[in-house]
């Protein structure tokens, strides 16, 4: 009997010591060295206002509309253990703050969806409905929307590829692929109600996004790449100046893909400037106490952004292009 009990405790110690050593690793942060903050302008014509992970606000004065909208940010701890639900009085604060450094109203046109996992997909329903938005999307962010019971004529489901207006702007949806992270695959075929465990949220189509706007010429200014994955000949015939390059996970890659996602999204669009998203611990949240927060790298167990910043530095300077590291609530103007 003694024999068993000292087994059964050998065994709980070691499951709370794996435990342990599993929870330090995920809050272990990387030192990184980036490159010097971006230089903010006047707050005036077309401008995006950063928001961590891919979500980013894009106006012209006349009109507002988002990528993705991921404001909960649950912490670690709920997305291991509980079922998720939107934290609405976080979103709320996010996106009153949103608007307020905007200098917008609070309505928004339209939310574009990169792909379904939870941290692109679970608030936009719900900021939908509380600022007249459209959600474009997939089919398996139409259940996500179904399951929040938002209207059928505040979701228009884009299949593999399309176009959208919202505003004066033209969105391109462009069919890409997740970083292979691990966690990419699987559709969502029937309605995804809240609370949901995170791997609920499967992933669906995967999309780049390619910007226009009349008042900056008649082609595209702008390519945002949410994940960091491609479809080698996606960009094929796109042109624009900036692109926003998703880095989740990049750094736990080989060189070689490294470089060739840098070819596609960048060196194929002759892009001149590259702003970096993505790139953070989105178990932090943006305000904390009433303030803004900056924004925390990933875990060395999840990524390796210095190695990736390293890389793409490099690339770069021998390209010629401009690299920026955008933290959170930091405007580009265009």
């Amino acid at each position: 009997m003694r024999t068993i009990r000292f087994t059964l405790y050998a065994l709980c110690t070691l499951a709370l010591l794996g435990f342990g050593a599993l929870v330090f690793l995920l809050k272990s942060y990387p030192t990184v060295q980036f490159p010097d903050p971006l230089k903010q302008n006047a707050e005036n014509g077309v401008r995006t206002l950063f928001l961590g992970t891919s979500s980013m606000a894009w106006t012209d004065g006349d009109s507002t509309w988002l990528v993705d909208g991921f404001f909960s940010r649950q912490p670690l701890s709920q997305v291991a253990f509980t079922r998720l639900k939107v934290n609405e009085t976080q979103v709320g604060a996010v996106a009153t703050e949103m608007f307020k450094r905007l200098n917008m109203p609070s309505v928004l046109s339209g939310i574009v969806v990169a792909h379904s996992h939870y941290d692109h997909s679970m608030d936009a329903p719900f900021l939908a409905k509380q600022y007249g938005a459209r959600v474009v999307g997939s089919e398996s962010t139409s259940q996500i929307a179904e399951g929040q019971d938002l209207p059928n004529t505040q979701m228009e489901v884009v299949p593999g590829g399309g176009r959208v207006k919202l505003g004066e702007f033209e969105i391109q949806l462009i069919q890409s692929a997740h970083a292979p992270t691990g966690f990419t695959g699987g559709f969502n075929s029937k309605p995804v109600y809240l609370p949901a465990h995170a791997l609920q949220f499967k992933e669906g189509i995967s999309y780049s996004f390619v910007v226009s706007h009349p008042s900056l010429g008649s082609g595209p200014f702008a390519l945002i790449q949410p994940s960091a994955g491609y479809v080698e000949g996606q960009n094929k015939g796109v042109s624009v100046k900036h692109v926003f390059l998703g880095m989740g996970g990049l750094g736990k890659l080989s060189d070689a893909y490294i470089e060739n996602y840098w070819q596609e999204m960048v060196v194929r669009t002759q892009a001149k400037h590259v702003y970096l998203i993505h790139w953070d611990d989105f178990t932090q949240p943006l305000i904390k106490e009433g303030d803004p927060v900056a924004l925390k790298p990933m875990p060395k167990l999840l990524d390796d952004l210095p190695r990736s910043l390293e890389l793409l530095n490099m690339f770069s300077e021998r390209d010629r292009v401009t690299l920026h590291v955008l933290d959170a609530w930091q405007m580009v103007n265009f």
